[in-house]
Parts: structure tokens; sequence; C-alpha cells
């Protein structure tokens, strides 16, 4: 065969061929999915040059020092064939290095026994010279010890095999053509273990050649096609790095894609803590959130909020967002994950700043008029509007000070609020002037409330800093309504007609409002 004359410079092609793609692919390293094919890379060629070498070899001893240094990366290549496998489909594979660290150790050990072979024999039986169609290289009968490490070895290359084909059912269609490619190419060495016997090829180097196919379509499947190729560093690098959480789940509902965000809102949102999310279920994060499994069942798209139930004031975004709108069936869905807990406590001090009097957190005046113009009435109830006025808040302030007064304002807020919290609407309609509006049987009950708490105020004592000590008093003024349509100005300017009333009799007591002036008609608000 003519052709085989130049065997030896094939190899040294291949060798170079693939070392030159190992370096160019070094600058990828860091990039998930990409981490180990430039170190397989490196391995072929030096399977290659050493094959080159024993094959150029004029003595038994070089030949054989050859066969032994081409061992060591024959061995390695179904190790990081495995693990550029893993690393593709389980981006990011964590904790892949240290599984390989562990998964080497035979590998070393077989290396070991082989270059000390021709001490104890464990490994090789028979040594000798194989020359066929003028190539003669090391020929060599295994022992069953061997032929464990060979088989170890080559268990890697067919889990791997097996990983892309299970990944080929649950990757986006888009990506088929390239995982074709990739999955033909990784057949080669598999199947070549198993066919070389049968056809009893023994040509030095072949194997070297079988694998070859494999690591070439890995090369053009992650860097040169372009969906793979299209600037990884930096969308690897984005990715990665993002704020918000991506989550991208096949058509079976299992993550394929996550990043360490990702990681971190789904262990904080499920309660769990798995060393990846990577191939389990979304249904932690759904099971407990039922509008959103119903949209995501559907494979439709939208934006949720979830208070996060462990952590008071976090609160997450959750957008869904489907992978093919085309074809629901076979879709998987993208879900990104943001923390809107900033946003959140923005917006509710937004809203306190709107509606609470930010002195003694009571409801300010528009609120306090919005609450109880969208309350409705309990049949067969009426509706009270008491009006507290402090006697002789004037005095307060001008004997002890501003402070004095606030003081005097917050602590009967806080008396306000214990008294009425559960059973009524409470604010601050002006300077020293409180409203509560609560429901009542009828008139005498109303009447009874207020004058409870008139008396209960008789006995309140505000207590300064300097030990001073202020006793207060407190007007009311009562409307009352049986009416369920009734106006609310209408009975506000009753009640604070009896306010009027009170102050201007002897103050420290409770004046009821007519109720014959009160209009039905629809309610309306004044926020003054």
């Amino acid at each position: 065969m003519p052709w085989m004359q130049g065997y030896p410079y094939y190899l040294i092609m291949g060798s170079v061929l693939s070392l030159y793609l190992g370096v160019s692919s070094y600058k990828y390293r860091n990039s998930p999915g990409r981490r180990y094919l430039w170190i397989l890379m490196l391995i072929v060629g030096f399977i290659f040059a050493a094959t080159a070498g024993e094959i150029m070899s004029s003595s038994f001893s070089s030949k054989l020092w050859w066969k032994n240094v081409q061992q060591i990366p024959l061995f390695f290549s179904n190790l990081y064939t495995y693990a550029v496998i893993k690393d593709y489909i389980s981006r990011p594979a964590r904790g892949l290095s240290r599984r390989l660290s562990f998964f080497a150790v035979p590998m070393v050990a077989d290396a070991v026994l082989i270059f000390t072979d021709s001490y104890h024999h464990w490994m090789r039986s028979e040594v000798g010279i194989n020359t066929v169609a003028g190539i003669s290289g090391i020929s060599v009968k295994p022992t069953v010890l061997s032929m464990i490490f060979i088989s170890y070895a080559q268990l890697f290359c067919i889990v791997a095999t097996v990983l892309l084909a299970a990944y080929l059912f649950r990757a986006p269609k888009k990506e088929l053509r390239r995982n074709l490619l990739m999955l033909a190419g990784l057949l080669v060495p598999v199947v070549a273990v198993f066919l070389l016997p049968v056809l009893k090829i023994t040509i030095t180097g072949f194997t070297a050649f079988a694998i070859m196919p494999a690591t070439l379509a890995a090369y053009l499947t992650l860097y040169r096609d372009p969906p793979a190729s299209l600037n990884p560093v930096a969308q690897i690098t984005i990715f990665e790095n993002m704020k918000d959480g991506i989550i991208l789940t096949n058509r079976n509902d299992r993550i394929i894609e996550i990043n360490e965000a990702g990681e971190l809102m789904l262990s904080e949102l499920s309660g769990q803590s798995p060393e990846t999310w990577l191939g389990r279920s979304i249904d932690s994060l759904l099971e407990t959130h039922w509008d959103i499994l119903t949209r995501y069942m559907h494979r439709t798209e939208g934006d949720f909020e979830i208070e996060f139930p462990r952590r008071a004031g976090t609160c997450y975004g959750v957008s869904l967002v489907s992978t093919d709108r085309d074809n629901i069936d076979d879709s998987g869905m993208l879900i990104i994950l943001s923390d809107h807990s900033d946003k959140k406590r923005y917006e509710r001090e937004l809203v306190y700043q709107a509606t609470v009097d930010d002195l003694t957190g009571l409801f300010n005046r528009r609120h306090f008029i919005q609450m109880v113009t969208s309350r409705e009435i309990p049949e067969g109830a009426g509706i009270a509007l008491l009006l507290f006025d402090i006697d002789d808040f004037k005095l307060i302030n001008d004997t002890y000070g501003h402070i004095a007064g606030d003081h005097a304002l917050i602590t009967f807020s806080e008396e306000v609020q214990r008294t009425y919290k559960n059973r009524g609407i409470c604010g601050r309609v002006g300077g020293e002037e409180f409203a509560v509006c609560f429901f009542a049987s009828d008139k005498h009950m109303a009447l009874e409330e207020a004058e409870a708490f008139r008396a209960k105020m008789c006995n309140h004592v505000v207590t300064l800093d300097k030990g001073q000590m202020i006793r207060l008093t407190v007007s009311i003024g009562l409307a009352y309504s049986e009416q369920s349509s009734v106006v609310f100005e209408d009975l506000y300017r009753h009640a604070d007609e009896a306010l009027y009333r009170s102050k201007t009799t002897g103050k420290n007591k409770v004046t009821f409002g007519e109720q014959s002036a009160l209009r039905e008609s629809v309610k309306s608000v004044t926020t003054g």
C-alpha cells in the first residue's frame, strides 16, 4: 500500500492539528461547557505524537518506551471525553473537577504498573513487534488486570455517549443539528472498540485515528457552530454574573440551565439546598404557587410576585417566558427570578407616607375619609363617627413646648389605637383633632362608647422627659346614622358641630349631633 509509506507523517499532522486546536481553545478554558475540550485536544495530540514516535523508532526498547508513553494520554482521553460531554450538557457542572481527580486515580495506577511491568509482568503476558504493511509497532497480550483497567477507561467514553444521547431528548430543537454532529463523532471510538477485534485491525496507531472524529466534532460544535460560538466568553460571563436568576427548563420540567443567582434564589424559595439544581424538577418552586403552576403547565407567559415566607420584607418577581411559542407541547420555559424586595419596600414606604400621619401613626385625613366612605355598613347596624379634640392643647404647647405637645399627641393616639384598633377606623384629621368611625347597633350604644372613652381619658396622664405630668381631657362630638347611604360630609359636619358645642359648654364632655338634617344620597369624599 503506497499510501502507508506516509503513515507516520499522517500521525504527525494529526498531532499538530490536535495541538493547534487545543492551544486555540485555551482562551475559552473558563467558559462553562468548554472547560475541558482544550485539554482533550492536547491529549489527542500527544497520542498521535507518541504513536508516531513508536513507529519511527528503530530499536525495540525505544518503541516500547513510546508505547508506554502513549498509554497515559490514551487512557485519559476517555476520561476527558466524559468531562467534555458532562460539562456541555450540565453547565455549570459543579464538582466535576473534584470527581475527575477521583476517577483518575486508577488511571495513574495503570500508568505506574505499565512502566514497571518489566519487573512484575502484571499488565502484559507477552510483548513483541507487529509489522503490518511495512508499519511496525509494539504488540502486547494484556493480562486480566490490564483488561480491567482498559475496560474502566473505555467505560467513560461509553457513559459520555449515553449522556449525550439522553440529552438530545431534552435539548432545544434548534440545537439538534450540532448535538447530532457531536454524537456521531463520539460514536466512532465507541464502535471502534467493538469492531477492531472483530475486523482484526492491528495497524499501530489506528486507535488514535478513531478518537479524532469525536474531538473534531466536539470542536466544531462548541467553537465553530454559529449558535455556540457567538462570543461565548461574553455570553457566559453575562449569564453567570446576572443579578437576576435565570432558569431554563425542558419539556419534562427539568432544569437544564441555571446561573448562580438562580441557584441561590431557588434554594431560598424552596427551602432546599442541593449541590446543584441542574437536572432537578422545577416542581419544588411551583407546587406551593398554584397561580404560577397553572400558567407554567399551559406554557403561558406572565409576571408574578412571591412574598418570601421565611423572611419578612423579601419579595421575588417571577417571569415566565416560553422557549417555543409555536409548539408549546414540546417547549420548555424560561423562568426569570428578580429580587423585588427594595422595590416593594419603597412602594410600602410611599403608601405609608400617603396614608399615615407620620407623627401619630394613625391614618391621615385623606385616607381616613377614603376608608370610611369605601366601607360597607353591615345589615342591622348604623355608623358612628366620633371627633376628639384634646382640651387646652395650646396651653400645653405654650407651657411645656412643642416637643411636649407632640409627645401628648403621640400618647393620645396610642390610646385611640389600643381602644379602637380592631373595632373601627382611626385617623388624625387636624392638629389635635382625631376621628374614629365604627359600627353600632343603635345611637345609645354609640353614645355609651364615646362616654366610656371620655371617662378613660380622664385618667390618662402624660409624663414628660423632665418628670412633669400632664393630665389630658378630651371633648367629643358624636354623629350617628342608621342610613346605609348617608353622606360622609353630613356625618362629619354634624359630629364637628357637636364637638364645637362640647368645647364651648365646658369641655371634657360628649355631645350628640342632630340627626334630622342627615341626607340620604350617594357617598362623597371630602379631603379638606
